[in-house]
């Protein structure tokens, strides 16, 4: 590696990157927004992404008895031309003292400096600026990826409903309204996915609605007592890609739900809120805004 070429160092959150692993590190929908931003600053001007540490060493998955441990060992390889193993030690080691801090959180991307390493990060989770680049960054997640990938996987074409119920370490709260104000880490109250489990049965009697969920069957109940069938492959990023392949997709909280979304660019339906969400989809791109009641929602017209 050149000393003087342009590298970089995409930060994917944590109290403390190690470069190899990180310590309660963000999950995989929030550290894509890093490592992906990174990758579209890269391909602007040619630089070389060190492959990130994304294994993530955390007890809160283990203390409260999830079924996803969040720990993303082993589920991703280096990018065909990234920096790993040694190569990478080295040029971090040797370009740290030196580094540029690049925070990716406005409409602009901010130029990387030239002839650096550079460190990227998007702690605002946007994606801003991403949309032109979807099929370089779907080409790039499959390139990555260890876990299995479906089966005659496609973006936004099967012939289902992927409905993402987001629980673990997300908060009960006692006004489901405070989610309409923007609150983060939330539970979607599951009365609100049941009336729409009810809606799509409805409005799309051929096609299956499969509930992806880090939650226990038990917490479920009330969707699986509907027909809708949980999806648990064992594997988060199996899980995600299968989302990916939705013909429509129910949003949860979370910002994996919404990158499943963007990947896809299919229909999608979220709670309503008081404030304007950032819509991963394309604009032409339908999408559904649900009252957190759930009170008659009315959705468009079917997909064929």
């Amino acid at each position: 590696m050149n000393m003087h070429s342009t590298i970089v160092y995409p930060c994917l959150g944590g109290k403390r990157d190690l470069w190899f692993a990180r310590l309660s590190g963000h999950g995989l929908g929030n550290a894509f927004y890093s490592y992906f931003h990174a990758v579209v600053l890269a391909e602007q001007c040619g630089a070389t992404v060190v492959s990130p540490p994304w294994f993530s060493l955390k007890i809160g998955p283990l203390l409260r008895g999830e079924n996803s441990k969040r720990f993303y060992w082993r589920m991703f390889r280096p990018y065909t031309g990234e920096l790993h193993g040694l190569r990478k030690l080295l040029a971090l080691a040797f370009r740290y003292p030196k580094r540029a801090v690049i925070d990716v959180s406005g409409a602009s991307q901010p130029p990387l400096v030239r002839g650096a390493l550079n460190f990227v990060s998007n702690r605002k989770f946007t994606f801003q600026g991403l949309h032109p680049y979807r099929e370089l960054i779907r080409r790039r997640l499959l390139g990555i990826v260890n876990d299995p990938v479906p089966a005659h996987h496609s973006w936004g074409q099967g012939k289902f409903v992927a409905m993402h119920v987001r629980l673990g370490d997300f908060a009960m709260i006692a006004d489901p309204k405070i989610i309409t104000t923007g609150k983060t880490n939330t539970r979607i109250p599951m009365t609100w996915y049941v009336k729409l489990v009810r809606v799509l049965q409805e409005r799309y009697p051929d096609f299956e609605i499969c509930v992806f969920s880090d939650g226990k069957q038990q917490e479920l109940q009330p969707l699986l007592a509907l027909g809708a069938k949980l999806c648990q492959s064992g594997s988060d990023l199996t899980d995600f890609l299968t989302m990916c392949a939705a013909s429509v997709v129910v949003g949860s909280n979370s910002t994996y739900s919404r990158w499943a979304v963007f990947l896809g660019d299919m229909p999608s339906i979220w709670v309503k809120k008081e404030i304007d969400d950032e819509q991963p989809s394309d604009p032409g791109t339908r999408i559904c805004y649900v009252p957190i009641d759930a009170a008659e929602p009315v959705l468009w017209p079917q997909v064929e």
